[in-house]
């Protein structure tokens, strides 16, 4: 009897600690994909005025996530990639892009605004449709009402000193891709 309760409580505990260790080896791969995105994201917003760390009057805002193979594998292995992320990540490796630096766009719309993709500057040259990697019919384009979210891929040509200064009529960010840390 003895030994049945211990083959029983060893069980249960060889099953508890796998269980453990699947949880937190997702839950680290997950922060460690989540980090990796807050990294390579540098966040435009339209209209917007700062006030200490609050940003007041936005029309919207404009995330752009740098996507290099750090990124790629990373969400390759986590069971937690957004799957606007998903989505576009099929595009890194594509023969289309080679010579180019992958870039996601997600955008939100806080008031009415209307979007254009063809106004997205960067390092002087406007997105033109080959620059744009989704099909047009997929994204939310035009007037937008408020609380539209949707994300585009665009690729442009890598930068030769590692920096691209993007706008958006008059607003303006600017993205070091040599500050990201990279692991190869």
């Amino acid at each position: 009897m003895k030994r049945r309760f211990l083959n029983i409580a060893l069980s249960v505990s060889l099953i508890v600690s796998v269980a453990a260790f699947f949880f937190l080896a997702d839950k680290a791969f997950g922060d460690e994909l989540e980090d990796l995105i807050k990294e390579r994201t540098t966040t435009m917003y339209l209209e917007g005025q700062r006030l200490g760390d609050l940003i007041l009057g936005a029309r919207a805002r404009l995330d752009f996530l740098f996507v290099d193979d750090s990124l790629l594998r990373a969400a390759r292995t986590s069971g937690m990639t957004p799957d606007w992320l998903k989505w576009h990540l099929g595009h890194f490796g594509d023969p289309q892009i080679r010579g180019k630096d992958l870039f996601v766009l997600r955008y939100e719309a806080y008031k009415p605004w209307d979007f254009d993709p063809f106004k997205i500057v960067v390092n002087g040259k406007n997105l033109t449709e080959e620059d744009i990697l989704t099909k047009l019919i997929r994204i939310s384009t035009g007037s937008l009402s408020p609380n539209t979210v949707d994300s585009l891929a665009f690729a442009v040509p890598k930068a030769k000193d590692g920096v691209y200064n993007i706008t958006y009529e008059s607003d303006r960010i600017e993205i070091d891709v040599k500050k990201i840390k990279r692991e190869n």
